[in-house]
């Protein structure tokens, strides 16, 4: 392998709470009266697509959906910037593809001033040799298009590239690239049995270790 591409929520940072807490906590204060369960079982999904289906579930179409997707990011990116809270082991996996002179690269649904802000608060920017972004591509996750982005930026064959996810939405992504695919679900998740279309399964990023 001559390539890693990382996507960030649930995989570099331990973020997904904090989006799940906050965009539960928006879409209330908008009458939308969703769950932390039912925000929870959305992992994956952009946030646009979360708010989508929040709406649809409760029947709330009325409301102002880009108001609520504008305040959504702005309390999940003050959460995060707040908590820094990276992954167990991000560091160290991070620091072991660096002296093996392997690339690293994020791709992320995420928008990339976020993103930027994200790794350069948590301290790691400096690992990263590109950081791709699907905000603006004409398509998301589960289409392949950010992470061959990524892989063409780091100039790469994506036969090359291993890709981490955390979500079946991802893991889809990385498959329909034509990488390697490590997902490193979560502990409800962990033992569905779709994980197997993937090629690796972690429980934590130090497991990344015996893979490389």
């Amino acid at each position: 392998m001559k390539a890693v591409i990382f996507d960030m929520d649930g995989v570099l940072i331990n973020s997904e709470p904090l989006w799940k807490k906050s965009g539960m906590q928006v879409l209330n204060h908008y009458g939308v009266p969703i769950t932390y369960d039912e925000m929870f079982s959305m992992t994956g999904i952009p946030v646009p697509g979360m708010i989508d289906r929040a709406c649809q579930l409760h029947n709330k179409n009325d409301v102002d959906k880009s108001k609520i997707e504008k305040d959504f990011f702005n309390k999940g990116v003050e959460s995060i910037i707040t908590e820094k809270p990276l992954m167990d082991g991000v560091v160290e996996c991070l620091e072991l593809l660096t002296k093996k002179n392997i690339k690293i690269a994020i791709a992320s649904a995420s928008p990339l001033p976020f993103l930027l802000k994200i790794v350069e608060q948590c301290g790691i920017a400096d690992y990263f040799y590109y950081i791709s972004s699907a905000e603006n591509m004409p398509y998301n996750k589960p289409h392949p298009m950010v992470y061959l982005n990524a892989a063409e930026k780091l100039n790469v064959s994506p036969k090359e590239c291993i890709g981490i996810e955390d979500s079946k939405t991802g893991m889809i992504a990385v498959k329909a690239a034509s990488m390697k695919c490590v997902v490193v679900p979560n502990k409800i998740e962990y033992d569905h049995a779709y994980w197997d279309l993937s090629d690796w399964k972690i429980k934590t990023l130090k497991e990344l270790v015996n893979i490389i």
